[in-house]
């Protein structure tokens, strides 16, 4: 099947924009880490403190942008906001660098979580309107390719300066120039994504293929209800288990495999990128095979290379392993995406929003555990808990989607077993 008859044909030119809002996505966060160990010293609750401020103003946001991006006539207008918060909060976390101010990396990450509300969700809409259902895990992951170009793009400019001038300069305002400059890119994407975007270019399909009348039957609106009750708890609890490891991972590798900042960014370099080039293809993987299918198998590969990621002292193998676990979260991401995109074609922006507020609020509590079982109890315990957390949920996952599925408005093809 071409292209063309999977994707409208302005969807590849809406998503490369991706590239310029994505180039601060990477090196930004180690620079963070790094900045706060070596500058600031803080604990591991503060450092939690400040991913879970992020989280927090992302699902503030989600709690309403979900309902106007179903209500406006142009999203592209919210991608724009969304563009231009985010390219201002990257300014407030670089005048924070140089006043060495740890409320001022509070604000700028709170600031940056609130506008990827008014970001992500009608982005994630416009890929869901120019998509056909069978194809949408693909387009979704041709999203995160975009995004993985960014970062490597942005890496590259990010650690070029950065690691030249660390060591002939103390001046913040020189060392961390990269972190302006993913802001302007971000102001420069916000613009062109409003005069490239046709919002009046989509694909409409036929809503569910197995005709069960969603809105008039009862029996089947209480079971979406329970699907969509039981796959929120379900994300919330597989989220704050996340988020538990995930922002120690940078500290992880600072304080356990190398202290060296260039070495420790070429060995989380590949875990970003790897993953994102791969996406379109873990995409249409996930398009031909079954979601209940896919979150039990990610989420046991994910636990065994968590494991086996805090019982290596080697750099390589490090990068190696982190670039798996980052895969699997990624293929994860796509399937759930994929599902929620399929509850209700003109409710897609709420279920979107809703998806944010329930992940962010797992978000939010994580790092907070992770930080205090970081400090108290040891700094492979964050990542212990997360493994056993992790495969405890995937009946739960299972069960979710099981109820859910029947009910959904674009519903999935009744067999594939030829496929897998």
């Amino acid at each position: 099947m071409s292209e063309n008859s999977r994707f409208t044909p302005d969807l590849r030119s809406m998503i490369n924009i991706l590239i310029y809002n994505s180039l601060g996505f990477f090196f930004l966060d180690f620079l963070v880490y790094y900045y706060t160990s070596q500058e600031l010293t803080v604990t591991g609750l503060q450092l939690g403190l400040i991913f879970t401020l992020n989280i927090f103003g992302n699902m503030l946001s989600s709690t309403f942008t979900g309902y106007i991006t179903d209500k406006v006539k142009s999203k592209s207008k919210m991608v724009l906001i969304g563009s231009f918060g985010r390219g201002i909060a990257y300014f407030v976390i670089y005048i924070a660098f140089f006043y060495a101010s740890l409320l001022g990396i509070y604000i700028g990450y709170f600031c940056l979580g609130f506008f990827v509300g008014f970001f992500w969700i009608p982005f994630n809409t416009l890929i869901s309107q120019k998509s056909r259902k069978d194809n949408r895990s693909e387009a979704f992951g041709k999203r995160e390719a975009a995004v993985g170009r960014g970062l490597v793009i942005g890496a590259v400019i990010g650690f070029t300066i950065f690691n030249f001038t660390v060591n002939y300069t103390d001046n913040p305002l020189i060392i961390y120039l990269a972190i302006p400059l993913s802001g302007l890119a971000n102001f420069y994407a916000g613009i062109k994504f409003i005069r490239t975007v046709d919002e009046s270019i989509i694909i409409s399909e036929s809503t569910n293929s197995n005709n069960k009348q969603i809105t008039s039957n009862k029996k089947i609106k209480k079971n979406l209800l329970l699907g969509i009750f039981l796959i929120s708890v379900v994300l919330l609890l597989a989220n704050m288990n996340g988020s538990l490891a995930r922002p120690f991972l940078n500290k992880y590798l600072l304080e356990v495999i190398t202290s060296e900042p260039f070495l420790a960014s070429m060995v989380y370099l590949p875990a970003g990128a790897v993953s994102m080039f791969l996406a379109p293809k873990l995409g249409e993987l996930v398009d031909r095979i079954k979601p209940e299918l896919g979150i039990s198998i990610t989420s046991i590969i994910g636990a065994v290379t968590t494991w086996f990621i805090i019982n290596t002292d080697n750099y390589f193998i490090f990068s190696i392993l982190l670039t798996i676990d980052v895969t699997i979260v990624q293929t994860a991401n796509l399937v759930v995406q994929n599902l929620i995109s399929r509850i209700s074609v003109e409710h897609r922006g709420k279920s979107f929003g809703a998806l944010q507020i329930f992940m962010g609020s797992g978000n939010v509590v994580g790092p907070i555990l992770g930080g205090l079982a970081w400090d108290y109890i040891s700094i492979t315990a964050p990542f212990i808990i997360s493994i056993i957390v992790e495969l405890c949920l995937i009946p739960f996952y299972v069960l979710s989607v099981i109820v859910i599925k029947p009910q959904l408005k674009e519903g999935f093809k009744a067999e594939i077993k030829e496929d897998f």
